[in-house]
């Protein structure tokens, strides 16, 4: 997104803290049924970890949280691997630039560890990266950290181009990443990339992704973030042409600023199912984009002082959130215009539902923003957000 100046802090910000955990509760597993089970797609033989336990475990139903050992067949990334063999490498990159260009299925299994380099991913076929964990299910108990340092100021060829982890091609499922961008605050230029996703049918599961401005970078497809945690200050959730899901997932702010900016280039149609909100108050080209439901918003555990009462949900967005524990000192309008003079309100779709937590006590919203019924709101699901998604989605992760 372009430069949001006003929102930056007077200090540089300190180095990223890889120590650092994200605080949230622990993340319990739901237990699955067999009929759920057929419906697994265990492609050329090959599981995650996680699938593959609960294939063992089948008959009392319940899930194992434990994703320590790579499924047959996975390629391995180990940094102290010393191995010359075709199926293990000691950086992400290497491991993924080794697979097939072809439609395949492949996945790549990463044992704990910080890797440095920048990962792209661009092959045809669909591919999984998953990292050890002791906890599936539990983004604190990562152990794979990928570190990237790379803005617009030093001297990156656009935000994509930013990202520590790029994502090029269809169908691909990152589990229990640690996704850093690692750049900090700029006065300009700062636009720093921790997951750039630049193709359809994304799923980010138990995932963690750092930066300070434009962390998430979800632009082109339909994407699903659950049960992870995105942490950022300025327009850290943004994109142009995508439609994306998130459940589950804690949201941070690191400093004063806004959460969401998707920045639609064009008035198109986004999100607008039947019964369609949109006759009403809204028209079919100022529809949604991002649906959020069942997040938590914090201030991060090492935000800057000026987080309290400087964060919003959204300027220039098109954005519904529902059921949203708001537990960060918000800004008391929740919504910002994109700058004075020029507001860039006309085509916004600012949509809340059941928001509930100390940051909403007092709100004063804005007429450019909405409130809907729990009715009203429960047409902006994964299902009308996304209409395939039953067969992409990793639903174990909605319980």
């Amino acid at each position: 997104m372009p430069d949001f100046p006003r929102y930056l802090g007077t200090r540089p910000r300190p180095p990223a803290r890889l120590s650092s955990a994200a605080q949230s509760p622990r993340l319990q597993p739901g237990t699955a049924s067999k009929a759920g089970l057929l419906n697994m797609e265990l492609a050329g033989g090959t599981s995650t970890c996680v699938e593959a336990n609960l294939i063992l475990l089948l008959g009392r139903g319940v899930l194992s949280q434990e994703c320590t050992q790579p499924p047959p067949g996975a390629v391995i990334v180990n940094p102290k691997s010393t191995s010359s063999g075709p199926r293990e490498f000691s950086s992400v990159g290497a491991a993924v630039n080794s697979l097939p260009a072809d439609k395949t299925p492949q996945e790549v299994f990463i044992f704990p560890g910080v890797y440095v380099e920048q990962v792209n991913i661009s092959r045809p076929g669909p591919v999984k990266l998953v990292g050890y964990t002791e906890n599936a299910f539990d983004f604190t108990q990562n152990t794979v950290t990928l570190i990237h340092n790379a803005s617009l100021a030093t001297g990156a060829g656009s935000d994509d181009l930013t990202g520590t982890l790029r994502v090029l091609s269809a169908n691909v499922s990152l589990y229990n990443l640690d996704i850093r961008n690692n750049f900090g605050v700029a006065l300009t230029n700062g636009q720093a990339i921790a997951l750039s996703a630049q193709a359809d049918r994304l799923g980010v599961y138990a995932c963690r992704l750092f930066s300070y401005q434009d962390t998430l970078y979800t632009n082109v497809g339909s994407h699903v973030f659950l049960k992870s945690y995105i942490e950022g200050a300025v327009d850290y959730i943004f994109g142009r042409r995508s439609i994306a899901y998130f459940q589950g997932n804690t949201i941070a702010s690191q400093g004063a600023g806004c959460i969401t900016a998707h920045g639609r280039q064009l008035n198109d149609t986004g999100i607008c199912p039947p019964p369609s909100f949109c006759t009403s108050n809204h028209t079919a080209q100022a529809s949604p984009t991002d649906v959020f439901d069942e997040n938590k918003i914090i201030a991060a555990p090492d935000a800057f002082p000026n987080v309290t009462d400087n964060v919003f949900l959204g300027p220039w967005a098109r954005v519904v959130f529902k059921n949203t524990d708001i537990a960060a000192a918000m800004n008391k309008t929740l919504w910002s215009i994109w700058n004075p003079g020029d507001a860039r309100t006309d085509f916004v779709f600012f949509v809340e539902s059941n928001s509930f937590g100390d940051g909403v006590v007092g709100a004063n919203r804005p007429n450019f923003s909405t409130v809907l019924t729990e009715t009203e709101a429960q047409q902006y699901n994964l299902a009308n957000t996304i209409p395939d998604w039953k067969d992409w989605v990793d639903e174990r992760y909605l319980e």
